[in-house]
């Protein structure tokens, strides 16, 4: 007889991710004011809201002046439809079984579908015909970042396609820039010469085009001539704006743990798996009960730091050594005041006061891992139990 072992309850492990929607409330409303009045903003919420919650995220995007929603998978599209968020929703991500399985009811409640090729224009029509129910479609054009998204040379096949087809109606085009975080980058431009010359075609066989979508955030923070008619932010709605900017934008995550074990070691003692840290006087360390399995990345070892709060105080020191699957070390100084339990804001809103130091941001610990933070929000695992703030 086999006897199922249970998970993990989070209600009696240290680590938690602070969610606060007040903090997706406000970026949006501050990437809303960058806006003319004819362009709306998509608050994408795929990826389970970047690990914040995918309704948590939608709900306060929504409430910061959002009027649209994207996600990637048409599941998560009904989700969203079925929690009665009455707003336009695009999903641009299936392939034949999901569609077969998922796109009738996806298009049978209203929700819009991107297409990138004329076999999935051909998938979106089958399921139209299935809900009985016009299917209202978004072309993705591949203007160079070889993804999802039809070539250029197929748009007026598709254009024919959709205008002889009663359950298809073409209600915009859009694209995906590759290189927005680096303004410099003539790329852009040139995506951007593809795109309207392919909807140039387009039109020529559909008549106009009602809706065209490009800016992602970092196009939405640099570059104002391509915000169109609607534009897509993704991590900036979480606090992390992919390009320089003076707009206001708070992280919505917050990771903590505690203290778990604090010791004093000798001066050149060996820290972790490889021994890649020895420190450098003697020191008190601290043992913190998380780690890769928890989303930390691996590669972030001995390059980052964490802020303790102790009974003295805020302080910021190194987390030391190799990341281990379940646990970190930081180097608490030989002066320290921690003590077992004391919480470790990994990253995040620290909230302390003005004079106290501040956590570092998921940007930091991207930084040390050699990634990006849209990978360090979308990493920290379901084992890490989730509060949202009120």
């Amino acid at each position: 007889m086999t006897l199922p072992i249970p998970a993990e309850d989070p209600r009696h492990l240290p680590n938690r991710v602070l969610i606060d929607p007040s903090a997706i409330t406000e970026n949006t409303r501050a990437l809303t004011g960058l806006l003319q009045e004819q362009t709306a903003l998509m608050a994408v919420v795929k990826a389970d809201g970047y690990g914040h919650g995918m309704l948590t995220a939608a709900r306060a995007a929504l409430e910061g002046g959002a009027t649209w929603l994207g996600v990637a998978h048409p599941a998560s599209a009904l989700a969203l439809a079925r929690a009665g968020l009455d707003v336009p929703i695009l999903t641009w991500l299936y392939e034949p079984h999901t569609a077969e399985q998922v796109l009738p009811e996806v298009i049978g409640s209203g929700i819009d579908v991107s297409v990138g090729s004329l076999e999935m224009l051909h998938l979106a029509s089958a399921a139209a015909q299935q809900a009985e129910r016009r299917a209202r479609v978004h072309l993705k054009i591949d203007t160079g970042m070889g993804r999802n998204g039809a070539a250029p040379s197929l748009a007026r096949d598709i254009g024919r396609t959709v205008r002889d087809d009663e359950f298809l109606q073409l209600v915009a085009a859009w694209t995906h820039l590759t290189s927005a975080d680096d303004p410099a980058d003539p790329a852009t431009d040139q995506q951007v010469e593809v795109f309207d010359s392919t909807c140039e075609a387009l039109a020529d066989e559909v008549g106009p085009i009602p809706l065209q979508h490009i800016a992602n955030s970092a196009a939405l923070l640099s570059r104002p001539d391509l915000h169109r008619d609607l534009v897509r932010p993704g991590i900036a709605l979480y606090g992390y704006p992919p390009v320089p900017t003076d707009v206001p934008l708070r992280p919505a995550m917050t990771l903590t743990s505690r203290l778990a074990i604090v010791k004093d070691v000798p001066e050149g003692h060996a820290v972790g798996y490889g021994r890649i840290h020895h420190t450098a006087q003697p020191t008190r360390l601290g043992l913190v009960p998380l780690g890769y399995a928890d989303g930390l990345h691996r590669a972030g070892s001995d390059r980052c730091e964490v802020l303790v709060r102790t009974a003295a105080g805020d302080r910021r020191v190194p987390q030391v050594g190799r990341i281990s699957m379940d646990q970190i070390v930081v180097d608490l100084g030989p002066d320290s005041e921690a003590a077992p339990g004391d919480e470790v804001v990994i990253f995040g809103d620290s909230g302390g006061a003005p004079h106290e130091p501040s956590a570092v941001g998921a940007d930091e610990w991207a930084l040390a891992a050699g990634t990006i933070p849209y990978e360090v929000v979308t990493s920290v695992s379901g084992r890490v139990a989730r509060q949202v703030l009120s």
